[in-house]
């Protein structure tokens, strides 16, 4: 198994107890820069692989090749800042693994986000519609809905733009389920939708 460990925005109290069970109980940790390193170390010694600019695809295929062959066997994490799902070089290493041998089982561990975690410090309460986005917010590839009461109703609008959409509920919760947008659904349900190939 190869894990895709999230650390969270960089204080080691908040990584999350999943998180820091994951980095005791696995075989291998391997982390991608300093700061991962020095949250990492607290809890044990990683592996430190640096991804210097100009040699990132270099580095990559030689780390992917190595894990796709030894993560059939052993479990190894792979810790990066922030959450994993996030613009992370864990997305790149975990394609080419899945490349490379379809037998290696890859599963994403969430972390605290930066641009939620950001609110606390500036002790702000988030209770009206919100947009998170990058420069690049033109060409949104991404969309969330939370508080999703009608799933159905939401995602028409999401498909007439050419976006493959689910319904999200419960998410690490009792009963959790992704299926397709239905007429009504529980306060803890989110549509999501997105543009292209992205999941593994």
């Amino acid at each position: 198994m190869l894990y895709g460990v999230s650390l969270g925005p960089g204080d080691f109290e908040l990584l999350t107890l999943k998180a820091y069970r994951i980095l005791k109980e696995v075989e291998e940790v391997i982390v991608p820069g300093e700061l991962a390193y020095e949250i990492v170390r607290k809890i044990r010694e990683p592996k430190l692989v640096k991804i210097p600019m100009g040699r990132a695809e270099e580095v990559i295929e030689e780390l992917s090749s190595e894990l796709a062959e030894k993560c059939v066997e052993k479990d190894v994490a792979f810790a990066a800042l922030g959450d994993v799902a996030f613009f992370s070089t864990f997305q790149k290493i975990a394609e080419k693994v899945t490349e490379k041998n379809k037998n290696v089982e890859i599963e994403l561990i969430p972390g605290v986000p930066s641009f939620t975690s950001v609110f606390s410090k500036l002790k702000l309460f988030v209770n009206a519609p919100l947009l998170i986005t990058t420069p690049e917010f033109e060409e949104v590839k991404f969309k969330v809905v939370l508080k999703a009461k009608n799933p159905r109703k939401i995602s028409e609008t999401f498909k007439k733009d050419g976006f493959e959409v689910v319904q999200a509920e419960k998410i690490f919760m009792e009963g959790e389920r992704i299926c397709k947008p239905e007429d009504k659904a529980s306060y803890f349900t989110m549509v999501v939708a997105w543009k292209g190939k992205c999941t593994l």
